[in-house]
């Protein structure tokens, strides 16, 4: 078939739509009731008898530029290749993904785009047995834009990637075989509003509709819930019907499960409207997601046409003042950012994957999604309605490149947002998402989109919105630094935890006082982090006016390959692994989850931070509890406790007492005498009905230390050329006198160091670096650095050894310097005992360039490899710091080297435990060594060195040898979220003035 190809319209800034249908509610219909009634929300779509969904296997031809595309092309004579679809370009071979934060991807001249752009050109041949019937095609995801071709002849154009482009295709259709042609452009005019942070993918990106409907139809319709009084609630119902509609007859009906709530029939108009008064029904919200199914009907005499259905949920939105409030309720969004993101697949999502994020959202208590920074998949919103989440419901615009300096891009935030010849291509986003998603309970606010500066066209925008949902509120960030400052909430995005309170406070400014406070972006959780979430949301529920906020983002962004990929020798690739000549790096891997949904600590952290009852101890027995849900008792957990004496328990029981929605209540426990010479923790673990652990919390009661015992027999001194041995009972152990370090350590047979480092560290020496975390090597804040802080070396100069009859003491010197300049000096003091206990002391004191803000201060050693048996009491059992530490409470754990790695794609410092009071590292048979808390440090252990993880870009980079190298730290700085945000808090910094030391202990275990 010979098509005569239109080469402009993605390039034609007049052509924002040819032929395409306008908005309507995302509907699938069925033709017999019980059917659909059968069918869940997410198999509806792939069970209609009046949708066939075109997604499989299509012809495709790609070409590298628009220059070589045919301007008439002959199907026929064309070798096409075979993809999948939806699919995009990028994850299917035909180009290299490319990874960018704020930056367009050419020169930045709009509406202009490049002389030559990349198409694709998709073919499918379909079977119509009736052609006189209605026939719309609909695309839920195209990009960049879309040029639609039937049986040779040009149907019409649409762009937009994330909205729907649909297109009645009847009167271009034959009985029997047809042809459809899709031409794709990899950019369009409407590229300058997807200038998002993410892999740029081109393609036919979700599923592919054909609708095929009699000559009389529901076309679209609308819901509206009104609250009436009380708790009573109207309903209106507007059905928009298409064709003969003479003579038939449509039906709204109203379930609750098989119970009939109401129902009225009516004769079939243009538009038909019903409207139900003073129901008696149950409200929606994300923690009680009550629905009623709606089955809208068109009937012919018996014969039924057509029907649709929707997950009706009753609510009612109201801002008074500067506090948001849903159902009358002063709710807090524990939000997250979603990106439709496959590490497989890219852009394409498929239902399974849809529902795996929304599950495990539940049970990370995530009751909010922003659908950054586009509409999602409709059945995103279908399951969000059915489960239970706030949905910010965002428009899929973002001019960012507008505001960023670099390559191809200019610093004129507001360049397009402020001109309004491209009103309308804003308005229309908006408007498409707003009649498709319009009848989705769970829609709470809408978006006008992300970071595209402001103000005139968003404005536009929000009075088309209040023109048609005057009842849900309106959000955008991108005007607080335009004089419009907000719409119906102020939102920000990673405002820093001292303004935030501020806002609260009313102290910051006047554009903060009259409206309700969202942060739809907060705590970046980039690599180890995010950091002093509890301390976000100490604010947040300091004041009704702050409405919480969503974490950026849900999951790490990152292409999969495979472990036999010839192609890339790593797994998983971002920002510059692909030859991009311009790239963002790793920022894409910033999630809470792994690209395969694996969680990271950050994850945890932040299911801790959304707990639904958090507690205090309010004095000697007693807890104060607040229930954090709005519209749940705590009936629906069950509360259990037990007290801990060093880890162990000796006490539990379960708390009964119900505590009412947003209230507080206090309960007095049978905890007894608390030793005060004892670790005493209590320990609060909230389980669903199901027994599946929602939350927990621990209260340390009393923290006096663990004394350490020592021998007190004689120690025996010895001085040789090659350093100092100190004899203890059964044992030794020797200092160089060239380096100051421990040269062997011998207890019973059993060598506790390893002899042959891997490192040229056998132990111990200082050591104030860490292999960067996300966020301090992103964007350094702290004045130390990789390259700056990497340099510092421990230096010897000396060593001093002392003896009594009872103890030899040791004493090794260390300048920390770069070679050039002196920064810190440094000396560690080791003790030894009879009993083979050593107590180490050691201290850094700053000189004229050292910083007074470290990423640690501890010592470094390696001990033999056999020791990969670890057993501590500390925090656990996943990694923490000083501020990501709410998801470890202290215990008694047991793990191994390996274990204690986080395999994150871009290394970085991993695994650390903090308030430890010991660890041991044993053997196969047991043996082994202990360090010993003065009173508490931080440690980790691994089988790579920090050499090895400071130079790897990629997981498969850090290489695991034969060791166990073990860091035992005094001082551990926390990790902030300033790869996009805020610096670590001042508390959770390791920051000194002249001097610091700290103290631990070394005891064998030999038995």
């Amino acid at each position: 078939m010979i098509y005569k190809l239109n080469r402009d319209n993605y390039r034609d800034f007049s052509a924002l739509n040819i032929n395409r249908l306008p908005g309507r509610a995302y509907t699938v219909p069925f033709k017999e009731l019980s059917r659909l009634k059968k069918t869940d929300c997410l198999t509806e779509r792939y069970n209609s008898d009046m949708v066939t969904v075109l997604s499989g296997e299509w012809d495709f031809k790609y070409y590298e530029t628009q220059s070589i595309l045919p301007y008439e092309m002959d199907t026929e004579r064309i070798r096409f290749d075979k993809v999948q679809v939806p699919s995009t370009w990028q994850r299917t071979g035909y180009r290299e993904p490319v990874y960018l934060n704020c930056r367009y991807e050419f020169h930045l001249f709009p509406p202009e785009l490049p002389k030559e752009v990349a198409v694709g050109v998709y073919r499918k041949k379909i079977t119509v047995d009736d052609e006189t019937k209605t026939h719309i095609i609909s695309f839920l995801g195209v990009s960049a834009c879309l040029e639609l071709y039937v049986n040779g002849e040009f149907c019409g154009y649409g762009e937009g990637s994330h909205n729907s482009a649909e297109f009645d295709i009847t009167n271009m259709l034959v009985s029997g075989e047809n042809e459809l042609l899709c031409v794709v452009y990899r950019w369009s005019t409407g590229t300058y509003l997807e200038c998002q942070d993410m892999f740029r993918e081109t393609g036919i990106f979700r599923d592919v509709l054909l609708y095929t409907y009699d000559k009389a139809y529901i076309n679209d319709y609308e819901v509206k819930t009104r609250l009436n009084g009380g708790k009573e609630y109207d309903l209106y119902i507007d059905v928009y019907l298409e064709g003969e509609t003479a003579g038939k007859k449509v039906s709204a009906e109203l379930f609750d499960g098989r119970k009939k709530i109401c129902a009225e029939e009516k004769d079939a108009d243009g538009c038909v409207k019903f409207s139900f008064s003073a129901l008696d029904v149950k409200e929606w919200t994300a923690e009680t997601p009550n629905v009623y199914e709606l089955y809208l009907t068109l009937k012919d005499g018996d014969n039924t046409l057509c029907t649709v259905r929707n997950y009706t949920g009753f609510k009612h939105i109201e801002i008074l003042g500067d506090v948001f409030k849903f159902n009358r309720e002063k709710i807090k969004f524990k939000g997250v950012n979603h990106h439709d993101s496959n590490p497989k697949t890219g852009y394409v999502m498929s239902a399974a994957d849809i529902k795996k994020d929304l599950v495990l959202m539940k049970e990370l208590n995530v009751n909010s999604i922003r659908t950054s920074h586009y509409p999602p998949d409709p059945m995103l919103l279908t399951l969000a309605d059915i489960m239970g989440f706030y949905i910010i419901d965002e428009a899929d615009i973002e001019t960012h490149g507008c505001g960023s300096l670099g390559k191809y891009n200019i610093y004129k935030p507001n360049f397009l947002s402020n001109d309004l010849s491209w009103a309308p291509r804003y308005i229309d986003r908006v408007n498409r998402m707003y009649f498709r998603d319009r009848n989705h309970p769970s829609i709470t606010m809408w978006s006008l989109g992300n970071e595209s500066g402001g103000y005139k066209c968003q404005d536009r925008c929000f009075e088309f919105l209040k023109s048609v949902c005057p009842e849900i509120p309106v959000h955008y960030e991108g005007v607080i630094r335009t004089k419009r400052v907000g719409y119906d909430v102020i939102s920000e995005m990673y405002t820093d935890i001292e303004n935030v309170i501020k806002t609260a406070k009313g102290t910051r400014g006047k554009k903060y006082f009259e409206k309700p406070f969202f942060l739809c972006e907060y705590c970046h959780a980039m690599g180890v982090g995010p950091g002093a979430l509890e301390e976000y949301w100490d604010a947040f529920y300091s004041s009704d006016k702050l409405m919480g906020g969503c974490i950026w983002e849900w999951c790490d962004h990152a292409v999969y390959h495979g472990k036999d990929d010839k192609k890339y020798k790593y797994e998983y690739t971002y920002g510059g692994d692909h030859g991009e000549e311009m790239h963002d790096k790793n920022f894409c891997v910033d999630g809470l989850v792994f690209p395969d949904r694996t969680l990271h600590t950050g994850a945890l952290e932040m299911k801790h931070a959304y707990r639904p009852v958090r507690s205090e101890v309010s004095g000697g027995n007693t807890l104060r509890l607040t229930n954090t849900y709005r519209f749940l008792s705590t009936d629906v957990l069950t509360v259990k406790w037990e007290l801990c004496f060093d880890c162990k328990r000796v006490k539990d029981g379960v708390i009964d007492k119900g505590i009412a929605p947003s209230a507080t209540a206090e309960v007095t426990l049978p905890l007894g005498r608390i030793p005060d010479d004892r670790l005493v923790t209590l320990n609060l673990i909230y389980e669903d009905k199901n027994g599946n652990e929602v939350s927990r919390e621990q209260h340390i009661l009393c923290d006096a230390p663990a004394a350490i015992e020592t021998g007190d027999k004689k120690v025996l001194l010895t001085e040789s050329d090659s350093g100092y041995s100190a004899e203890f009972e059964n044992g030794k152990i020797e200092f160089s006198r060239s380096t100051g370090e421990i040269l062997s350590y011998e207890a019973d047979g059993t060598e506790l160091i390893n002899k042959t480092p891997l490192s040229g560290v056998s132990g111990f020496l200082p050591n104030i670096y860490r292999a960067p975390l996300d966020n301090e090597e992103v964007n350094p804040i702290p004045k130390w650095n990789r390259e700056k802080l990497a340099k510092i070396k421990a230096v010897y100069k000396g060593i001093r050894a002392v003896s009594d009859e009872k103890e030899v003491k040791i004493t090794a010197y260390y300048d920390m310097t770069d070679g050039k300049r002196l920064y810190y000096k440094s000396f560690i003091e080791y003790t030894v005992f009879s009993d083979g206990t050593v107590k180490v002391r050691s201290s850094l004191a700053r000189k004229r360039y050292g910083w007074k803000d470290l990423p640690r201060f501890g010592l470094t050693a390696e001990l033999p490899k056999e020791f990969s048996n670890v057993k501590y009491l500390g925090r656990g059992p996943y990694e923490n710091l000083c501020d990501l530490n709410g998801q470890s409470p202290i215990g008694l754990y047991e793990t191994t080297v390996k274990e204690m790695h986080v395999d994150y794609i871009k290394p970085q410092d991993n695994g650390n435990h903090g308030a430890v009071r010991f660890a041991e590292f044993t053997d196969g048979n047991g043996k082994g060594l202990a360090f010993l808390g003065t009173p508490k440090f931080s440690f980790s252990a691994h089988d790579y060195t920090q050499k090895i993880l400071c130079a790897a870009r990629h997981r498969e980079d850090v290489i695991h040898e034969d060791t166990t190298f073990v860091s035992i730290d005094g001082f551990v700085r926390g990790t902030g979220t300033a790869s996009c945000g805020q610096d670590t808090l001042m508390k959770y910094r390791f920051v000194f003035d002249d001097s610091i030391e700290f103290r631990f202990a070394m005891k064998p275990i030999t038995k």
